[in-house]
């Protein structure tokens, strides 16, 4: 009778345990690179999945090598991140050959999962040098 007590003790442990396991937090770092040196403006959405204009919220444009690393407040979400490489003599959106290549990244827990450089992610519109946006559903994508 004892062990059975001791047995059917663990058990109970053992499923209350079980029922407590929490999700591995999910860190998001954004990162935009663009070659020459030019700075960048652009949009990505933040931990509560709001859209984030880097040139208003940041009151300019950003340099090469800027991260933004977060968690996210809700699941699932979009995460999205799109630039915009500085180029003074582009006389268009479309035309944009004299740009300086701008590639975007989402890492999650410091993996990178998605990178455009000059493209945008299942866009139909092809490269277009200086532009690019990565995007990942979460957690389907992970």
């Amino acid at each position: 009778m004892n062990r059975f007590l001791i047995l059917l003790l663990f058990l109970c442990s053992f499923c209350i345990s079980c029922g407590n396991e929490e999700e591995p937090e999910i860190q998001v770092t954004y990162e935009v690179l663009t070659t020459g040196g030019v700075k960048w403006s652009g949009e990505f959405d933040d931990e509560n999945g709001n859209r984030i204009n880097t040139f208003q919220s940041f009151g300019g444009l950003s340099d090469s090598g800027w991260t933004y690393t977060f968690v996210p407040k809700e699941s699932p979400a979009t995460l999205t991140i799109h630039g915009t490489a500085e180029c003074p003599e582009c006389n268009s959106a479309v035309e944009r050959e004299p740009s300086e290549d701008i590639t975007v990244n989402i890492y999650i827990n410091g993996v990178l999962k998605q990178s455009q450089t000059n493209e945008c992610r299942d866009c139909s519109t092809g490269p277009i040098k200086g532009l690019a946006t990565a995007w990942m559903n979460m957690p389907e994508e992970l």
